[in-house]
């Protein structure tokens, strides 16, 4: 089987899925998901087509076009080799600076970088499917890795130490098995009607069938907010058996940067009963996600060091220089990474492992089926909605898949099919060439 291939055709779909209720995320109302979908694809010397695909929400943004002008030219007609990681990283980053660098008048951040994230990713499903290889397995290749803020750019910010020969996470040898990588739960929104008991009892439902780390929404209620925290605290640890540990069990609450500043947040969180939770022997919350606009990393620090709360930022996040500042003030105990908004593989995977040499608990934002194959059997944790095969009202993102990982126990295991290891539901994204 040959493993290089020259991409020949980039195609995109849009889809939507109404929301049985309004969702409130910070200060957006969300009533619908609109997700856009990309296949790349690429033909062999020896006349064989291989495609690969990735899909993101959009967020009512013009991404498929985005993608169709800005970045697919730059991508048609180019190489992808694999015939190992190696060779596949150089070939994909080489595809990924060619996107950048020739958007970069309008780009380089923000709904450019989404763009060419989606590529990106499409370009990795493409590149395991040519090498036989799942896409985990191709990032472990090669030699020490070390994390920078762009592919290609010096600066080394720390380098996990390779797989030893036969371990887990040893491709080299032949050997290679998935390794269950720690998840998280989206297991509920306080919506409109309900009572702190009636969200608590879902969040505890989810703690009862294994998962050990579950996020909720923030309410702009202080009320319920109070009275749910106080439900959860007292209850979880007697379900999942085990105490808040920041960053792997209990609580998570997404803001979803509905704070204005820092007075505003520390006085919710004062209302919710959760400041001055350092000195406690268990933090109030596993982290508190994406309090204040993530580019205000003064206001974040100020955040952490008054409330004692550890903080998770990266959701939406397209700039890998709003985490070094965030870093840098020591407000980022959490690093999340948004796979498709930093840029796509290329991009986020040695964010990841830089942060993990560094000993952070890392996680992701969305894409489950994408984000579980970054960073190493230890690299990441993953998020995901309910998977069951109803849905669930909040992201029915499960719903426009096939394949992926396989959640048990609090964990997710990386498939071992070639590529990502998913398709996209064809009745919902219409990939397929124009007649």
């Amino acid at each position: 089987m040959g493993t290089a291939a020259r991409v020949v055709a980039v195609r995109t779909a849009t889809t939507v899925v109404p929301l049985p209720q309004p969702l409130r995320l910070g200060a957006m109302t969300v009533e619908r998901r609109e997700y856009v979908g990309v296949r790349v694809v690429a033909e062999t010397d020896d006349g064989r087509t291989v495609a690969g695909e990735s899909y993101a929400l959009t967020r009512e943004a013009p991404m498929a076009e985005l993608v169709d002008r800005l970045v697919a030219p730059h991508v048609v007609g180019r190489e992808v080799v694999a015939s190992d990681g190696v060779a596949a990283r150089q070939s994909v980053g080489a595809v990924w600076d060619a996107a950048l660098r020739g958007s970069a008048i309008v780009g380089r951040v923000g709904l450019v970088r989404r763009a060419i994230g989606l590529v990106d990713v499409a370009l990795w499903d493409l590149a395991g499917r040519l090498a036989g290889r799942p896409v985990w397995s191709l990032l472990d290749d090669g030699p020490d890795l070390a994390g920078s803020a762009e592919p290609g750019v010096g600066g080394d910010r720390g380098a996990p130490s390779r797989a030893v020969a036969g371990s887990p996470g040893d491709v080299s040898s032949g050997t290679a098995a998935a390794v269950p990588r720690p998840a998280i739960l989206v297991a509920a929104y306080p919506t409109p009607g309900r009572t702190a008991r009636d969200v608590a009892d879902e969040v505890l439902a989810h703690a009862r069938t294994g998962w050990p780390l579950l996020k909720i929404s923030r309410s702009p209620d202080r009320a319920l907010m109070r009275d749910l925290l106080a439900i959860l605290r007292a209850e979880l640890p007697e379900v999942t058996g085990r105490p808040t540990v920041a960053g792997r069990s209990g609580v998570v609450v997404d803001v979803g940067f509905g704070w204005r500043d820092a007075d505003e947040a520390l006085a919710d969180l004062d209302a919710w009963g959760v400041t001055g939770a350092a000195g406690e022997s268990a933090p109030a919350l596993a982290w508190l996600e994406d309090p204040l606009l993530p580019e205000d990393a003064v206001g974040a620090a100020r955040v952490r060091d008054a409330s004692g709360l550890p903080l998770s930022v990266g959701d939406e996040v397209t700039d890998p220089e709003v985490f070094a500042r965030l870093e840098a003030r020591g407000a980022l105990d959490v690093p999340r990474v948004d796979v498709v908004a930093i840029g796509g593989i290329t991009a986020a995977d040695p964010l990841v492992r830089a942060w993990a040499a560094r000993g952070k608990v890392v996680s992701s934002h969305v894409y489950p089926e994408v984000s579980v194959h970054l960073g190493g059997a230890a690299g990441i944790g993953v998020e995901t909605f309910d998977r069951s095969p109803a849905g669930n009202p909040y992201d029915p993102a499960p719903l426009l898949v096939r394949g992926g990982p396989v959640f048990d126990g609090g964990h997710a295991t990386p498939p071992d099919a070639p590529g990502l290891g998913f398709t996209l539901d064809p009745d919902r994204f219409d990939l397929e060439e124009p007649s």
